[in-house]
């Protein structure tokens, strides 16, 4: 047996392995990626779930934006990937292969090991020191790590090394979810077998070939995946309204005349997932599957009339043109340090437009609670059906990645420590990148460092990552290009944000009083006074630190809907750092003479270089200070980031 020493060993290239990979290696680490397949990506390159789903817009950051950027480089730009209505980014499968191919080749400290996979875990009590794994060949290697993750598909090294975790829904006793059901049971959401299918009448001109069904194969299953084979009286079965052939074809629709088949509706979920957890029955339970998925091939290609579809012959070199393996959306989970809930995902939960804050915040995502269950439609023997509430926006808390009790260990893809709940939002391909990101980082540091990956400093980490352009609150409005962005997300993870904040930053937006003295008080620190209203507490800061001040009088309420100027902004600003005003005025603003009323207030502030940058030749005395403007200051003046603690 071969024997290798490393610094990290992951048993999974998917999304979140082959991310935790590279960006450990970047961070000098060094790593043996083993997995089971021939390409590294996972859902979006060996199942072939080739459209990404959510994190659009600002929320596309981190290592997620570099593969959708290459992706875009490929093709020739974004619009050449927004083929598909179900996505802003569709791709083929063998080009995102290539992509990932070509990043771990780049990465010299990454030995990575395909069409291999883990046959024991290590353990020293409660420590896992690494695993051994066999090859196509048939040669078997054990790894020796300091470092052990896991993400693989079905959370195979979990089960492996003995550690606890949870699989199927929770009951509400367990995670105190209002939408979780009163016992626990196994149900989890289906696998699919997603086909990648050709136009051979566009790409060759000439029919594709046809699809034999199974021997079991029954055309009832399908009726009803759209409007064009949908019987009257089977309408009453449907929890959606019916698609044209067009919106059908079009959800999923690629560049080169191709088309991901990952439909929810009577097509390829496939439900019985359950035995393919069982590693010996794995192979008969995805051979199943893909039976399900070509028997629907065929039935588009027959019932709904279309023999220009057909499998693409240029994506898998497999014998049936189908992915290597399925969609697995759910999985084993860990039973971390943090166990993720659906309060964390829910607006009501928090200010009532976005949930709860988490300032030791790893990722963002924003996708919907989604459960998928071909047995969703009423007409069905064994109907099951799960609707949860709108969720908003959300972070993902650092301690979802450590089981408890055990160390030299972590866990990504589905397999971190959430609920079956919120399994549904944090399993797309998008957030599951950014997780693995951060994985890696936290395991490049803990090595670094030379302590568990727990005992990571939060706030080092989260620096490491905003960085790297990697979104930890989920702003809208403000993307990793942003100047103020590190700024801006330093502030929200210190809780310096309004009471009423969303997901807008508002970057020029110019600041009241109100505003100011609320932001204020939140980046000093300050007490809050449970028997007072918060805005009462904001407001008499301001009057406290401005009593004696000429020109500046906030005792009148009314006052503090006047919006702030730089130049009145000055005092409070000296006043709250205990700054007392300077008369000896060197500020070399063109338009500030020395004698102007409020130079003696920001020739101190100016000595701090608390402007540079902020503003240039003019200082612009009585322009209102915008959002942009007062993060700066605030970040720079406090520090809240570092010197208000974690918890």
């Amino acid at each position: 047996m071969n024997t290798i020493h490393t610094d990290l060993a992951i048993a999974g290239a998917g999304c979140g392995g082959a991310a935790a990979a590279i960006q450990a290696a970047r961070m000098g680490a060094a790593v043996v990626l083993v997995e089971e397949t021939p390409w590294a990506g996972g859902m979006i390159t060996s199942a072939g779930v080739v459209a990404f789903d959510g994190n659009w817009g600002a929320l596309t950051c981190g290592f997620y934006r570099e593969i959708v950027r290459e992706i875009e480089i490929h093709y020739g730009g974004a619009a050449k990937t927004e083929t598909g209505w179900v996505t802003r980014t569709a791709f083929e499968p063998h080009i995102v292969a290539g992509i990932f191919q070509r990043l771990i080749k780049r990465e010299e400290l990454i030995q990575p090991f395909f069409e291999a996979h883990v046959t024991e875990v290590l353990r020293d009590n409660n420590r896992v020191t690494g695993f051994r794994f066999v090859n196509k060949a048939g040669e078997e290697f054990e790894v020796r790590a300091r470092i052990v993750v896991d993400a693989t598909e079905f959370g195979d090294v979990i089960d492996m090394a003995g550690i606890k975790y949870r699989f199927g829904r929770e009951s509400r006793d367990q995670t105190g979810e209002p939408d979780a059901p009163e016992k626990a049971d196994l149900e989890i959401q289906d696998m699919t077998y997603v086909a990648i299918l050709k136009d051979y009448q566009k790409a060759h001109n000439r029919p594709a070939p046809p699809v034999n069904p199974s021997a079991d194969y029954n055309p009832d299953l399908f009726r009803g995946c759209t409007a064009v084979d949908a019987h009257p009286a089977d309408l009453k079965d449907h929890i959606h309204t019916l698609h044209t052939w067009e919106t059908f074809i079009d959800y999923g629709k690629l560049p080169a005349n191709k088309y991901m088949i990952n439909w929810p509706f009577h097509a390829n979920d496939f439900p019985d997932t359950l035995p393919a957890f069982d590693r010996e029955k794995r192979a008969a339970t995805f051979a199943k599957a893909k039976a399900h998925t070509l028997n629907f091939v065929h039935y588009m290609q027959t019932v709904l009339g279309h023999p220009e579809l057909g499998i693409a012959d240029d994506e898998f070199p497999t014998d049936d043109g189908l992915p290597f393996i399925p969609y697995v959306r759910e999985t084993r989970r860990i039973i971390g340090d943090v166990v993720m809930i659906e309060q964390d995902v829910l607006p009501g939960e928090g200010n009532g437009i976005r949930p709860a804050l988490r300032r030791d915040s790893i990722a963002v995502g924003d996708y919907f609670l989604d459960h998928h269950h071909a047995r969703a439609h009423p007409g069905h023997p064994n109907y099951f059906e799960e609707k949860y509430p709108s969720n908003a926006n959300f972070q993902v808390p650092f301690g979802v990645f450590f089981p408890k009790g055990v160390d030299g260990f972590m866990a990504v893809e589905k397999s971190i420590s959430v609920s079956h709940i919120v399994n549904g939002c944090t399993r797309l391909q998008p957030i599951v990148l950014l997780m693995g990101q951060a994985a890696g980082a936290i395991a490049a540091t803990a090595l670094g460092a030379g302590v568990e990956p727990r005992e990571v400093d939060v706030r080092d980490l989260q620096e490491l990552l905003l960085v790297r352009g990697v979104m930890l609150y989920p702003y809208d409005d403000l993307t990793a290009d942003d100047r103020i962005f590190v700024e801006a997300q330093k502030l929200a993870l210190s809780g310096v944000v309004f009471d009423k904040e969303d997901f807008q930053f508002r970057k020029d937006a110019p600041m009241t009083w109100d505003q100011v003295a609320e932001l204020l008080v939140k980046a000093e620190g300050g007490p809050i006074a449970p028997d007072k209203p918060p805005m009462d507490i904001y407001r008499d800061e301001l009057r406290v630190l401005t009593q004696d001040i000429e020109g500046l009088d906030f005792s009148k309420d009314e006052t503090f809907a006047q919006v702030a100027t730089r130049a009145t902004l000055a005092p409070v600003l000296c006043l709250a750092l205990d700054l007392q005003p300077t008369p000896d005025v060197k500020i070399r603003f063109l338009d500030m003479p020395h004698n102007h009323w409020a130079a003696k207030w920001i020739e101190p502030l100016y000595r701090l270089n608390l402007y540079e940058g902020i503003w240039h030749v003019n200082f612009k005395p009585d322009e209102p200070v915008t959002r942009r403007e007062l993060t700066l200051l605030l970040d720079r003046a406090f520090d809240p980031f570092r010197r208000i603690p974690l918890g």
